[in-house]
């Protein structure tokens, strides 16, 4: 046997135990396939009618679907910011993949019981409480269970009631002067 003919048997060789290799990396034996994280809420956005977030030491805002666009009812009334309104709607289909039975966690301690907020989409409660020491995540109570998810509706919800209004464009009012 000529040289060239052993490197091509090394070769086919080598290349049958990268394939082997990668045949048992695909299939990892004894792996369970990650689960699918639920989301928070089994309620689609389209679904919502109704937003009510209760705030302490601040106002209750509230909010109702008509007609396909979101009105504020309290503490003002009028046209609700589509830009505000859009990211509470998706915290009802938001993963958040930790999450703990409410029973095995002292609730007192998130401060979940009392809550720092709650937000009712339809009659659907969530409770918003401490965020964690260690990241960005916030922990919230919906039903039973206890998810750690990130933290950016918590600012949304406790901001200025006024924001949540839709802005009236100071140059498209009438000009009381244009009248003279």
């Amino acid at each position: 046997m000529n040289a060239l003919t052993r490197w091509h048997w090394l070769n086919l060789g080598l290349l049958g135990l990268v394939g082997g290799l990668a045949t048992l990396v695909w299939f990892e034996p004894g792996r369970e396939l990650p689960m699918e994280v639920p989301p928070l809420l089994e309620l689609a956005p389209a679904q919502l009618k109704r937003i009510r977030v209760e705030r302490p030491g601040q106002e209750t805002l509230a909010f109702e679907q008509r007609e396909e666009q979101w009105q504020m009812t309290a503490p003002g009334v009028g046209p609700a910011n589509p830009v505000l309104i859009n990211p509470i709607l998706q915290l009802a289909v938001a993963r958040c993949p930790v999450r703990y039975a409410a029973g095995e966690v002292d609730l007192k301690m998130l401060q979940l019981e009392p809550p720092r907020l709650r937000l009712w989409l339809n009659d659907r409660e969530i409770r918003f409480g401490a965020a964690a020491p260690t990241d960005d995540r916030r922990y919230l109570l919906t039903a039973s269970m206890v998810y750690l998810c990130p933290d950016r509706w918590y600012p949304l919800l406790s901001s200025s009631a006024a924001g949540f209004l839709v802005p009236i464009i100071e140059s498209l009012k009438p000009n009381a002067r244009s009248a003279d």
